[in-house]
């Protein structure tokens, strides 16, 4: 079993401040580019867009520096947290009428990803690669499917991708701990 080598100090702090340049960098090109963008969209709303943008890719930094610094903790936090709100959109979208197989899928994953999430935990080594392969269908079904989440909850795109972001982080961070749910022969 490969031995888990703790985070010094040192280690976090240049992960912390790599993490936060790109963070910077990223939304100073954003800045610039969506304002070009508006010059041809006087119709946007230029500030909400910007803060959506800066609020995805916070989030995204923050998750990253935590699963880096504890990729056992927040990527089962995340299936686990991924399971609630897939629960809770399958009786929403119930609720309001959506096609009813997407009710229900939201509903089964509701329920599973968080008995998986729970399982992993316990070193279950199928719970860990069952979690792992439906938290990464559903960042593909969330990314592809995010211009019709934004249209069903009027938000803007960069908040509807903020699920699939965060769920890539999780996929990541479990899979950063495969060594420890490799076979014993």
């Amino acid at each position: 079993m490969a031995d888990i080598v703790p985070t010094t100090t040192k280690q976090a702090m240049r992960m912390a401040v790599g993490l936060s340049s790109t963070l910077l960098v990223v939304n100073a090109g954003f800045f610039v580019l969506s304002g070009l963008w508006f010059d041809d969209h006087r119709d946007a709303d230029l500030t909400l867009i910007r803060v959506a943008f800066g609020a995805l890719t916070f989030l995204i930094c923050a998750a990253s520096f935590g699963a880096a610094l504890a990729p056992r903790l927040i990527g089962h936090l995340l299936g686990f947290v991924a399971g609630i709100t897939a629960f809770v959109a399958g009786i929403a979208a119930l609720a309001q009428g959506l096609p009813g197989v997407m009710g229900v899928t939201l509903l089964i994953l509701g329920v599973v990803a968080p008995v998986l999430a729970f399982y992993s935990l316990q070193r279950s080594r199928a719970a860990w690669s069952m979690l792992i392969s439906i938290l990464a269908v559903f960042t593909l079904v969330t990314f592809f499917g995010a211009p019709k989440v934004r249209g069903v909850l009027h938000v803007g795109m960069w908040t509807a991708l903020i699920a699939p972001a965060l769920m890539l982080v999780a996929v990541i961070a479990l899979s950063m701990l495969r060594g420890e749910y490799r076979e014993r022969a």
